[in-house]
């Protein structure tokens, strides 16, 4: 345990040049300062002053006192300090500026003290007179500081990053109950020193007085502290307030070129309703303006938008291509499919090649019916289980497409008929008992329930064995909607990762790798009544969706691709819960799910404005963010490692503009929407 008393002068103070060699009652500033901190028992004494040459003059001074020399940035006092630190090996620090002759010892020690015995990371006395300021902080919490502290505030004024830190022990010591802190003693102009020259005349030149007695002379004599010109207090802290306003706004990256993507988006906006065919790719997820808006092509995990801009993708075509786009070794085979035709009057042999595949992995799986979307499988499986139980009710929890026995529970169910919305009812994932008051309430009306295996969101021990049991006890059926978790989870799905075996399940996304298909699979019993359930479109064989699907699932068994997106997912999520939590925005910022599809996202009622922050600045540093995170073969480790670089700069700026009330203002353009609004 090392203590070390420093005091930091330099010449340049541009209100007050020269300040610190300010004759004072026939002393210089700056020797003032010296001789009543020197006073102080302290394992080192050291002035950390600059390497410019105008302030080698303190040098001399400074060793004339028996105290050592530290020379360092003269934009970057925090560097000094933490250079003192790990040169003197300190592991504490009573930082005092030369800005005050008049420190008194007493309360350096008794702050010192105080520091000591709370275990403090830092402490300041507070309530006193400015001029007899005294810090004391750790030598790791400096060090921190250093490292990652960024503000010009934050550099040039110390423990500003230490105070604003939610990981540092602080104290606020005021040691008299008298609050005297609207008192300017400090030297910062010429005309401080006037009036610190009368207070140590009027105290008749005593080298040791006390902070007390200078209490007790300026009562008695107010007249003491009369200035010509009002003093504000602390104007070198507020001028580096609106220093770190410029320097956040210099974070913003360069504005995308967009010229191209903007003029498109107008002439698609006179022919396509929401200028997309999916909502979650709609320019109500992207800011109009400042962010892509239409992609030109994929190859691997990178998109290129129609101003040739390139940006690493995690959203991979809504978790579609698991392998990444135009993925070769799957498109070989389509190319030849495609030549061979892809739509008959008979079905495809590869239908059965598919089923057969499908059958051989998920556990569920003992017949298979193919669709083109999710949708389709998910209302062939309601279907399904409302003609196998003759109930008309379903029990649904999470999302299940557009379909109106679905969307009519959400905010987006315009023209769903209010008696269709009547027959699906939601519970809330996790709680078992929301589920159970369904089956209470309708009693032998329920055909099944449909869920989400798992979203973001894992499911507590036991939820899904018991959402299982308790649909069996009354006579409903369980579906499974693995569109979304389906070869990603495992190659058998969430249902084997979770050893739940539902009734029903359902299949897509990633099944094909960005081609069109869709599968509903389940016991033969249930399945075999799709003979007479009508379930038919021309395009549900489609052979090169077909031919693409046999391809990608068994690319994925035979390269052992869920266990690598599982490791380079943990990486990813491991790698931004650290960058949050260094940056200390837990309470603002976060990362949920499974390393295999995860989101991040924002807390609070300026989430979605600081989404559109943070899509902004990434897409101008060449990464599409939309919280979503579906991992994928294309997602190295060089893609990783640059996403966290583009993550790191992001994080600063969004946790600055918060701090600093600048969100609205470094935002460029349209801010996003919500698919789904609360009901």
């Amino acid at each position: 345990m090392r203590a070390g008393l420093i005091v930091q002068a330099r010449n340049g103070s541009t209100r007050f040049p020269k300040k610190m060699l300010t004759q004072i009652a026939g002393k210089r500033a700056i020797e003032w300062v010296l001789s009543r901190a020197g006073k102080v028992k302290a394992d080192l004494k050291v002035l950390a002053t600059t390497y410019l040459e105008e302030d080698n003059s303190f040098c001399q001074i400074a060793r004339d006192f028996g105290w050592e020399v530290l020379k360092g940035d003269p934009s970057d006092v925090l560097s000094r300090y933490a250079q003192a630190v790990r040169f003197y090996e300190l592991s504490t620090v009573i930082r005092i500026t030369g800005d005050c002759p008049l420190i008194d010892p007493r309360l350096i020690e008794m702050a010192f003290d105080k520091f000591m015995e709370e275990k403090a990371d830092y402490l300041s006395l507070v309530g006193i007179i400015d001029g007899f300021d005294v810090e004391v902080m750790s030598g790791d919490a400096i060090l921190l500081a250093d490292k990652r502290a960024k503000l010009p505030s934050e550099r040039e004024h110390v423990s500003p990053y230490i105070r604003k830190s939610k990981r540092t022990k602080k104290v606020f010591f005021k040691p008299f109950e008298e609050d005297l802190s609207y008192i300017h003693l400090s030297l910062d102009y010429p005309e401080d020193a006037r009036v610190i020259e009368r207070i140590i005349e009027a105290l008749n030149y005593k080298e040791d007085f006390s902070y007390q007695e200078v209490v007790a002379l300026i009562k008695e004599r107010p007249e003491l502290l009369e200035r010509k010109e009002h003093i504000v207090v602390n104007e070198g802290y507020l001028k580096s307030l609106e220093e770190d306003r410029e320097f956040i706004r210099k974070l913003k990256g360069k504005p995308l070129k967009l010229e191209n993507s903007l003029k498109h988006f107008e002439k698609t906006k006179r022919l396509i309703p929401n200028c997309s065919q999916t909502f979650s790719k709609s320019y109500l997820q992207f800011s109009v303006g400042a962010s892509p808006l239409f992609v030109k092509e994929g190859k691997g995990c990178e998109l290129t938008d129609l101003d040739d801009n390139r940006y690493i993708d995690y959203t991979m075509g809504l978790g579609a291509c698991l392998l990444g786009y135009a993925f070769e070794p799957v498109l070989e085979k389509v190319k030849k499919e495609l030549e061979r035709g892809t739509v008959f009057t008979l079905p495809s042999y590869l239908e059965t090649q598919l089923a057969e595949l499908l059958v051989e992995l998920v556990p569920c799986a003992e017949k298979v019916r193919f669709g083109k979307n999710g949708s389709d499988v998910t209302s062939a499986a309601v279907r399904l289980a409302r003609a196998y139980t003759g109930r008309d009710l379903i029990a649904s929890c999470g999302y299940h497409g557009w379909q109106d026995w679905y969307i009519g529970t959400t905010t987006r169910n315009k023209g769903v008929p209010e008696a269709v919305q009547k027959l699906t009812l939601t519970f809330e994932y996790n709680n078992i008992e929301s589920l159970r008051r369904l089956f209470e309430e309708y009693p032998d009306q329920i055909a099944c329930v449909i869920m989400e295996p798992v979203g973001v969101e894992e499911p507590k021990e036991g939820f899904l064995q018991k959402v299982k049991e308790l649909t069996h006890k009354h006579g409903a059926l369980l579906i499974f909607d693995e569109v979304v978790t389906g070869f990603r989870f495992s190659l058998g799905g969430a249902q084997e990762f979770f050893g739940v075996e539902p009734d029903l399940a359902c299949f897509g996304k990633a099944m094909a790798n960005g081609m069109p298909v869709s599968a509903v699979v389940g016991r033969a019993e249930l399945m075999g009544l799709f003979e007479e359930v009508f379930f038919s479109f021309t395009f549900g064989g489609e052979t090169a969706s077909i031919v693409s699907a046999i391809a990608t699932v068994e690319y994925i068994k035979d390269h052992s691709v869920i266990p690598y997106i599982w490791e380079q997912g943990r990486k990813l999520k491991e790698g931004i819960q650290k960058l949050i939590e260094e940056k200390e925005l837990e309470d603002l910022v976060f990362v949920k799910g499974y390393p295999v599809r995860f989101l991040l996202d924002f807390y609070g009622d300026k989430a979605l404005k600081l989404k559109t922050l943070f899509q902004q600045e990434c897409a101008k540093r060449g990464v599409l963010f939309t919280g979503s995170h579906n991992m994928a073969l294309p997602h190295t480790d060089q893609i990783i490692e640059k996403t966290l670089e583009v993550y790191d700069r992001v994080l600063d700026i969004i946790k600055y503009a918060l701090e600093y009330d600048m969100v609205e203002e470094l935002i460029e353009g349209r801010l996003l929407e919500p698919v789904f609004r609360r009901m």
